[in-house]
């Protein structure tokens, strides 16, 4: 992963008390200690942060420690990009683990401890969003607070692909392109995200997310097409579609696999595929774009959803469109 939200740099600093007090402003309560501090050693935070959902970036060039307070209305997610971390909590002291993360509960502490130059991933989520989330996918509310199994296996699935979203976010934030430019889109990824890290990573309610056998019938499944079908554009997702179908997101997951032999959310990207394909076929290139047709069917960067069309129908959506060019025109 290149060096991550370019566009969002919060401080550039040779100050490892400036670096510290600019952690602590995005995780609350930390200590940031260099094990050295060469002349010319410089720290680095970028930070894009809203009010339910913070990602951040550090950089820094020389081994170091950094001990957080988790506050009791977040979740903390630290995330290694570069260098060899140790992980701990509590009274469990770091030691390394290749290809892991680590997620600090509201109200526990971590401690991070690096042997070399390093850089650091953080995601910082509000614990009433996301508990709010999980009770939705569960349909009930929720007996107790949410805890979430601290070591994070980043080189395994589910969590794997969670991550790469997560790139692919970050990624999207640096393009001047994209359409997280505007609030609501990025909101809506955000809380794609949040539902995906609950899908992921185990936690204190994950055999009843997760445990549902139940088959669902074809007659659900075909409900669900038409849901689809019926208005492609909508922000559907694999939560709400369980939510009007009154089945557990499991369940529906299952079911698609069953019955369709694909995933309820590759079937809704083909769906939006085919609609932006027949409009761009039928499109005048001096009055329709592209970018007016991906994001009418609910593509928003538009560098992947050109890359998702090619690979689709075997060319990129602009020869599409001006196919229609021809001699008479």
């Amino acid at each position: 992963m290149d060096r991550p939200l370019g566009n969002y740099t919060l401080l550039v600093s040779e100050d490892p008390r400036e670096v510290g007090n600019g952690l602590a402003g995005l995780l609350g309560e930390c200590r940031f200690q260099p094990h050295s501090a060469p002349e010319g050693s410089t720290g680095r935070v970028h930070a894009r942060r809203t009010k339910n959902f913070t990602v951040a970036y550090l950089e820094y060039p020389v081994a170091a420690g950094l001990r957080v307070e988790c506050p009791r209305r977040r979740f903390l997610i630290s995330i290694p990009v570069i260098g060899r971390a140790a992980f701990g909590g509590g009274k469990r002291r770091p030691h390394i683990r290749e290809r892991r993360g680590y997620v600090v509960n509201p109200g526990a502490a971590m401690e991070a401890r690096w042997t070399q130059e390093f850089a650091q991933l953080m995601v910082v989520i509000d614990r009433g969003v996301l508990e709010t989330r999980l009770s939705s996918m569960l349909g009930r509310a929720l007996p107790q607070p949410l805890r979430f199994e601290e070591v994070l296996n980043l080189a395994q699935q589910p969590v794997k692909g969670w991550y790469d979203a997560l790139a692919a976010y970050l990624e999207s934030l640096d393009d001047t392109d994209s359409a997280l430019e505007i609030d609501v889109v990025a909101d809506s990824v955000e809380q794609g995200l949040m539902t995906t890290f609950l899908a992921s990573q185990k936690h204190n309610y994950w055999d009843v997310l997760t445990g549902d056998s139940k088959l669902v019938s074809s007659r659900t499944i075909r409900e669900a097409i038409r849901l689809i079908d019926g208005q492609p554009h909508r922000n559907h997702s694999v939560t709400s579609l369980a939510r009007e179908l009154g089945v557990s997101v499991r369940a529906l997951e299952k079911g698609f696999k069953r019955h369709l032999a694909t995933t309820p959310n590759a079937y809704l990207r083909d769906v939006r595929l085919q609609r932006a394909h027949a409009d761009l076929s039928s499109g005048e290139p001096d009055v329709v774009t592209v970018a007016q047709v991906a994001q009418r069917h609910g593509f928003f960067h538009f560098g992947r959803f050109a890359a998702t069309y090619r690979d689709r129908f075997g060319e990129a959506p602009s020869h599409t469109l001006r196919r229609l060019i021809g001699p008479f025109r």
